[in-house]
């Protein structure tokens, strides 16, 4: 009977007893239609879920590639914005500057013309700055660079279009001085470094802390009455005859950008 069984071919048997087995349910479900979705009720609802769920995820995936397109858009425009607010900002500063300067030229009556701080020293940064304005444009030696606090230092060498200048804080750089309050008389000098110091003081001074020193005129370089610095220390040692006066300089002379050249031997009227 087995050797029998072996030589039946296997796929028709299936194939026709899948086809009875189809037409057996068939027949049965004609009698009870309602029975069979309801059988099948869970499963389609599963497969349906299962369907919404893969169009949802979908729909998720793609707004979030949204999401994220928008979001690098606006961080671009956030950096674009913030770079145009610092750049109307120094705008801004320059113009305040250029104001001051131009009311200081206008103190001045017209003896001195305005120049741009193009460059520093490598090697003596707190001493030296370039001008972008040089003999062609009337810039001589000696002449006097003020800002608008007061003054910057002087002219140490003039090229076509370009000049060089001795900052207060050079210790080449000697100044007379007043003080405006008390009119002690010194020599403001130069140290290289924020601080300046006076020299050549006479026994009887009277110089406070917070004291303003103008420029006193003498030695034919400086005019008189121009604001140099204000007097930051007062040092009196037991033996000393006179005290050590430090001094620090009336304009910031590291962050001056805008300038304005005097003419020699040129001062307020």
């Amino acid at each position: 009977m087995f050797s029998f069984l072996r030589r039946l071919p296997w796929l028709e048997v299936l194939l026709v007893a899948g086809l009875m087995l189809g037409a057996g349910l068939t027949s049965w479900a004609g009698g009870r239609s309602t029975l069979l979705p309801e059988a099948f009720k869970p499963l389609l609802a599963g497969a349906t879920s299962v369907a919404g769920g893969v169009r949802g995820g979908a729909g998720f995936v793609r707004d979030l590639e949204v999401l994220r397109t928008e979001n690098a858009s606006l961080s671009v425009e956030n950096v674009r914005l913030r770079s145009e607010l610092a750049r109307l900002a120094d705008v801004e500063h320059e113009l305040e500057r250029l104001r001051r300067l131009l009311s200081l030229e206008g103190q001045m009556q017209g003896v001195g013309r305005a120049a741009r701080v193009i460059g520093r020293s490598p090697d003596n940064w707190h001493a030296r700055v370039y001008l972008d304005r040089g003999a062609r444009d009337g810039v001589a030696l000696d002449a006097i660079v003020m800002a608008s606090g007061g003054v910057v230092g002087r002219i140490m060498a003039v090229g076509p279009g370009t000049s060089e200048v001795s900052l207060v804080t050079d210790p080449g750089n000697q100044v007379g001085c007043l003080d405006q309050r008390s009119r002690s008389a010194a020599i403001l000098v130069g140290t290289g470094e924020q601080v300046l110091e006076l020299r050549y003081m006479q026994q009887q001074v009277d110089f406070r802390m917070g004291d303003l020193l103008l420029t006193s005129g003498y030695g034919g370089v400086y005019p008189k009455g121009l604001p140099l610095g204000r007097v930051a220390r007062v040092i009196r040692q037991p033996n000393a005859i006179v005290p050590q006066v430090q001094v620090v300089p009336e304009v910031a002379l590291d962050e001056v950008e805008e300038v304005l050249v005097l003419d020699p031997l040129a001062g307020p009227l």
